[in-house]
Formats: C-alpha cells, sequence, structure tokens
C-alpha cells in the first residue's frame, strides 16, 4: 500500500466472505483505510469490476483488494492477515468478528461442502 494509493476493496453482495472482511474492518477501525466498490450479481458495476479484475487472475472471486495499482490480494483470510500484521491488530480479541466465524460463517462453509459431496 503506497501513501498515494489508497487501496481499493472489491466485494459482492451478500457474499459470506465479503462480510467476513468487512466486520473485520469496521471493528478494527479500519473501514475508512479502504475504497470500498461493491455489486450485485447482474447489476451495471459487475461487468465492469470483472473485467478489471479478470487480466490479474485464473479465475475472479470476492473479497479481492487492489492494494497498489496493479497489486492485487484474494482471500478474506488473507486480506485480513496483512491489515492485521501491517496494523498490530490481534485478529482474536475482535469478539463480533469472533462470533461470526465460528457461528454463521461455519455453518455456511460445511454446507458449502455438504452440497459439493452431494453433487459429486
Amino acid at each position: 500500500m503506497t501513501a498515494s494509493f489508497r487501496p481499493v476493496l472489491f466485494l459482492k453482495d451478500k457474499c459470506p466472505w465479503c462480510l467476513k472482511l468487512r466486520l473485520f474492518l469496521l471493528e478494527a477501525g479500519l473501514k475508512d483505510a479502504v475504497e470500498e466498490r461493491m455489486f450485485a450479481p447482474g447489476d451495471d458495476a459487475e461487468a465492469g469490476i470483472r473485467a478489471h479484475l479478470a487480466p490479474h487472475f485464473d479465475k475472479v472471486t470476492f473479497p479481492t483488494i487492489e492494494l497498489a495499482d496493479g497489486e492485487f490480494l484474494q482471500d478474506s483470510q488473507a486480506i485480513i492477515d496483512l491489515f492485521a500484521e501491517r496494523e498490530g491488530i490481534d485478529v482474536s480479541s475482535l469478539p463480533v468478528l469472533d462470533q461470526y466465524i465460528r457461528g454463521p460463517l461455519a455453518t455456511i462453509g460445511a454446507l458449502r461442502k455438504e452440497l459439493a459431496a452431494l453433487k459429486g
């Protein structure tokens, strides 16, 4: 992250991993450290966001952050880990994020695995 470039966070509406990252930023007091660009599947912003990210990844997933011009990172946990390390934040000290990860997000992950197994 450079002084002249404000990181841009690309988020998909109703994405549980995007919510995880947003909870971290909010609870850690870092929400204003990034510019958020959110889209809902099928809306006018989606195609432009995907076109911007596609040259940098084999598969575009969300959340994704542009840390500097042309420097991108995917995966909610990787982004959280980066900001936590840079800002000296102990992620385990964030109770709302912890509750979300251990509760709803864990359930969503288990259901996704079960669905994938059923699809074979």
